[in-house]
């Protein structure tokens, strides 16, 4: 008998150091999914082109520089290339998959140019799924698009709100 209690665990609190790694682990683990490394917003109703502030096309690629910060809506002059077939940014996104497991599965995610001389790759643009029926944007159109910089840590990721074909002359 006495042999059978000492095989019995001791109390609750009296852990082995496995259990305490493993509870150490998965407690980075939840801080690091409330902490999650993107943010996904829903677009805006009402469409107000007004205010949405125009940058250069540079200052996307470097946001921080240009002085700009998560939440800032932003009018951007681009050269539609494709949608990606790659994940754009694959640790960062699935770090947020577990606070927008449906939404952020969903994006869309694609790449514009400067120029249609295909200057200045940018792969940090999402939209939805009914976005990209509407649009219907070929590749090297010249677009204007309208969007809110939205955090993606380190940095940040432009989520499309509207988007204008531009007519060249």
């Amino acid at each position: 008998m006495r042999r059978a209690a000492a095989a019995r665990p001791g109390p609750a609190g009296d852990a082995g150091p496995g259990a305490r790694f493993f509870g150490i682990l998965l407690a980075l683990a939840v801080c690091l999914a409330a902490s999650a490394c993107g943010e996904l917003r829903p677009a805006p109703r009402n469409f107000e082109a007004q205010a949405y502030r125009a940058i250069d096309y540079q200052e996307l690629l470097n946001p921080a520089r240009a002085g700009l910060k998560a939440g800032d809506l932003v009018r951007v002059r681009a050269f539609f290339w494709q949608y990606l077939t790659y994940d754009p940014a694959m640790v960062r996104n699935y770090l947020t998959l577990p606070r927008y497991p449906v939404s952020w599965y969903r994006l869309r995610w694609f790449a514009i140019y400067a120029s249609e001389k295909m200057e200045s790759y940018y792969d940090l643009a999402a939209l939805s799924p009914e976005q990209e029926k509407q649009y219907k944007i070929k590749r090297l159109d010249p677009i204007l698009i309208y969007g809110e910089l939205s955090p993606l840590k380190p940095g940040l990721f432009l989520r499309v709100h509207h988007i204008e074909k531009i007519k060249e002359d």
